[in-house]
This record gives structure tokens, C-alpha cells and sequence, in this order.
């Protein structure tokens, strides 16, 4: 479980995962994003990094 919470954490998928002492189990939805992430080709982990930086640039949140 730590290995799939370090992939969507590195993402940032799911800010909540940084705080050590919030930490929970991934729900089924978030279990089946990081398990369809690690099928994807390194090219296309890539993209998938530079698109999350991107949204995260312009989000107001």
C-alpha cells in the first residue's frame, strides 16, 4: 500500500497523502487511478506528470 501512496503522492493526485498523521486508505476509484498510471508507458508517465504540474499552476485552489 505505501508503494501506491508514494506513486499518487508523487503525482499529487492526493494532497491529503503528505500529511503523515492524515494518512488513509485509498479508496477503490484511487486504488484503480494508480493501477491504470503504472500500466502506462514512461513517455506517457511523463506527459501525465507535465499536464498535473500544469493544472496545478493554474488552479485557484
Amino acid at each position: 500500500m505505501t508503494k501506491l501512496q508514494g506513486i499518487a503522492e508523487m503525482l499529487g493526485l492526493f494532497p491529503c497523502l503528505h500529511n503523515a498523521r492524515r494518512t488513509r486508505r485509498l479508496s477503490l476509484e484511487e486504488l484503480r487511478l494508480v493501477e491504470r498510471y503504472r500500466e502506462l508507458s514512461e513517455n506517457d508517465r511523463i506527459a501525465m506528470r507535465y499536464l498535473v504540474d500544469a493544472m496545478r499552476s493554474v488552479s485557484r485552489f
